[in-house]
């Protein structure tokens, strides 16, 4: 793949990216979450929340980011720890769920925010954290009008800048088409960050690489992931063979262009898997960008 030459990029069917939501101000907002079984049930603790708030010509008006605490008995577990730095001991002492809507709350009513862009399932998520709270009934009506106000963002803008091939994009993705590297660091106030910079960047065709072009890339390896069998060294091992017949065969089928078809590719690999041949990892999207040096 090829980085795009300078070429106007063909908008899609959403229009997304344009400024401003109807000429009102705008928040984008990321939240990181303890989402767990708990008991004989399961939680979804919001345990981070980053908000930043734009005009509609997306220039940053003000920002905001909290930890928030741990309901009681609840507990972070090793795997949200590794990904988002964040600790118990963080958040013995965090401020409360109701003290930090409270502030999100009132930074929306004095930007008088008409849209609070999220990239993905957040407004699930606090939908349900949200109806597991016994609030009193003022905070509970004015944090079900936030909730409202959330819109998911991530179909419409990969549908855009992909020319409609695709509408799940992940932040990831996004961030390597629009030049700003590959990794998402899931800290809420980074990521929301992350998320302006790209509409920023789409709003000004200043993109790095064809929305198109990655999305065939990922619908290709989308394809052969799935029909890998023999990917694990430690785990397949006893398949492994020396075969003078299989040489020969994987030669012929080499030229016969089976890498340019995802399920073809997929069983060219496993065939060199078996052979003892190294074996293919086809990365993500953001993986090969960084593989081949186009993205840091």
């Amino acid at each position: 793949m090829a980085i795009a030459n300078n070429t106007k990029k063909t908008r899609g069917p959403s229009q997304t990216a344009p400024a401003g939501y109807k000429g009102k101000n705008q928040a984008f907002l990321d939240a990181e979450y303890l989402s767990a079984r708990y008991r004989k049930g399961s939680i979804e603790d919001v345990i981070s929340v980053g908000m930043i708030i734009t005009n509609p010509a997306h220039q940053e008006l003000d920002r905001y980011y909290s930890t928030v605490r741990l309901r009681p008995g609840h507990k972070l577990t090793p795997l949200i720890t590794e990904l988002t730095g964040l600790t118990n001991d963080d958040l013995e002492f965090a401020p409360e769920y109701e003290d930090v809507m409270t502030e999100l709350i009132a930074l929306i009513k004095k930007y008088q925010v008409g849209k609070i862009c999220v990239w993905g399932g957040d407004k699930n998520s606090f939908q349900r954290d949200f109806e597991s709270r016994n609030l009193d009934k003022p905070l509970k009506r004015s944090v079900g009008k936030f909730i409202s106000t959330i819109e998911n963002i991530q179909k419409e803008v990969s549908l855009d800048v992909t020319g409609g091939l695709d509408a799940n994009l992940s932040l990831a993705d996004m961030k390597t088409i629009c030049g700003l590297g590959g990794i998402v660091e899931h800290n809420a106030l980074s990521d929301a960050e992350d998320m302006l910079n790209c509409i920023r960047i789409i709003e000004q065709d200043k993109m790095v690489y064809d929305g198109m072009k990655a999305a065939e890339y990922k619908r290709f390896r989308g394809e052969y992931v799935k029909n890998r069998s023999f990917d694990d060294f430690d785990e397949d091992r006893e398949f492994i063979i020396d075969s003078q017949v299989g040489e020969r065969f994987l030669e012929e089928i080499i030229s016969r262009g089976f890498e340019n078809n995802p399920k073809t590719k997929a069983f060219l690999d496993d065939l060199k898997f078996i052979l003892g041949k190294d074996n293919v990892y086809m990365g993500t999207f953001s993986e090969m960008m960084e593989e081949k040096g186009i993205i840091n």
